[in-house]
């Protein structure tokens, strides 16, 4: 096959750079937006290595219109580099293309002394338009979005796509944009730009590079032939609900328009050094905080957690009444990058069924009684969460004559949701 039958591209999207990484301690924030921006210059690395005839960015680039000043001089300058090929950026819905965007319009950058690179096509307009690559036969098309509100126009349907006359039946179509596949739409997560997978088979392009979704995903040709869209995902995982692996996409298709090259192959390229993973760990019957660290660290063995890596731990059961346990010990920490401990399916092992079938009969099911009427009269979480810990408080006091801190992730709100948060760096 002749070398001009093989087109090659970079997919990378949602980046987010500048993203804040809330739940990670100061120093991990730090580490992980280095990483962040790694990764964006580890796929420009990639694009000159494998000779891509461009790099297909399909938004959010940025995490949100109003970037810090640093943040976007390295996004300005990071393809300003000898081989780097033509790039094209769909802006999505965090950083959508606007009059007063401070990235996208080229006077308020100009006003910063910056300007993106020549070879750095900008998508700035909500309908699509082409550009034509240089000594090739393909034509990339994009669009952009204009606001960051939910925007429910279908991108891929026949009546905003281009007429059929503007794709030349002998240019290889490419599309670059940001939007919600509606029928393999995340948990949680809001359509916007929404289109179906019929809707991108039936469309002109040869392969359309997707973005919006963190985790990557495909719509292959009916015929079995290769793919038809792509979601790259998110380079590195940007919250504790990112599980798997996270990189870029290189995107082959081989063929001339002429013999109707129509799908394309991908190979995912991991950029992440780091992996979220997801534990659940019932702690029933764990006498000490140390018993429960052990359990912790067990898991973390059985789950192949490495020391570089980032943990969401949800910890569930009865532990023996008069343990308290609301943070990890020191082995826990140094063993992982970051945690996200859970503590709210945590509770003493007081039988509350039991104590509320039985008459009351002393001054503690009375107490009991009380509390739990109340508990059950409650509709707000956080109050239900404050009535519960002050039974159990209460329930202390009366079995074991004391009464020590640490029912306080209860009253955090609404029971499992709370969440407490700790982060280590190596």
């Amino acid at each position: 096959m002749d070398e001009h039958d093989v087109h090659r591209f970079v997919q990378i999207s949602d980046v987010h750079l500048g993203a804040p990484f809330a739940w990670l301690h100061a120093e991990a924030r730090a580490d992980r937006r280095r990483e962040q921006q790694r990764s964006l210059e580890t796929a420009v690395q990639l694009a000159i290595e494998r000779r891509a005839e461009a790099l297909l960015i399909p938004g959010d680039l940025f995490d949100a219109e109003a970037v810090d000043v640093e943040t976007l001089a390295f996004a300005v300058h990071a393809f300003d580099r000898p081989g780097c090929p033509p790039v094209f950026i769909a802006p999505g819905n965090h950083d959508p293309s606007t009059k007063t965007s401070p990235t996208w319009n080229p006077r308020l950058l100009g006003a910063r002394g910056w300007a993106w690179a020549p070879h750095v096509h900008v998508f700035r307009e909500p309908a699509w338009s082409a550009v034509a690559l240089m000594g090739s036969a393909v034509t990339v098309w994009g669009r952009s979005f204009v606001s960051d509100t939910p925007n429910l126009e279908r991108p891929l349907s026949p009546r905003t796509l281009p007429a059929p006359a503007a794709f030349d039946r002998d240019r290889l179509h490419i599309a670059v944009f940001h939007g919600s596949r509606e029928d393999a739409c995340p948990p949680g997560q809001a359509v916007t730009a929404p289109f179906s997978a019929a809707e991108a088979l039936e469309t002109p392009f040869a392969y359309l590079a997707a973005g919006h979704y963190h985790r990557a995903s495909r719509i292959d040709a009916a015929d079995g032939s290769g793919v038809r869209l792509a979601y790259a995902g998110s380079p590195v995982a940007l919250n504790a609900a990112e599980l798997g692996a996270h990189g870029a996409l290189v995107v082959t298709i081989l063929g001339t328009p002429a013999a109707g090259a129509r799908a394309a192959r991908i190979e995912a390229i991991e950029l992440d050094s780091r992996r979220m993973h997801a534990i659940e760990l019932d702690v029933t019957g764990a006498a000490s905080a140390d018993e429960i660290d052990r359990r912790l660290l067990a898991a973390f063995d059985d789950a192949g957690v490495s020391p570089r890596d980032l943990v969401r731990a949800r910890l569930t059961g009865r532990i023996v009444r008069g343990v308290r346990y609301d943070a990890p010990g020191g082995e826990v920490v140094a063993r992982v990058f970051a945690l996200r401990l859970g503590l709210a399916g945590v509770r003493p092992d007081y039988d509350l069924a039991t104590l509320r079938e039985r008459e009351p009969s002393t001054t503690e099911d009375r107490f009991a009684h009380a509390l739990l009427a109340e508990l059950d009269a409650e509709t707000d979480p956080e109050r239900r969460a404050r009535v519960l810990s002050a039974l159990y408080y209460g329930l202390d006091a009366f079995r074991l004559r004391q009464v020590t801190p640490g029912y306080e992730s209860l009253a955090a709100g609404a029971g499992d949701a709370a969440v407490a948060v700790t982060e280590a760096t190596p």
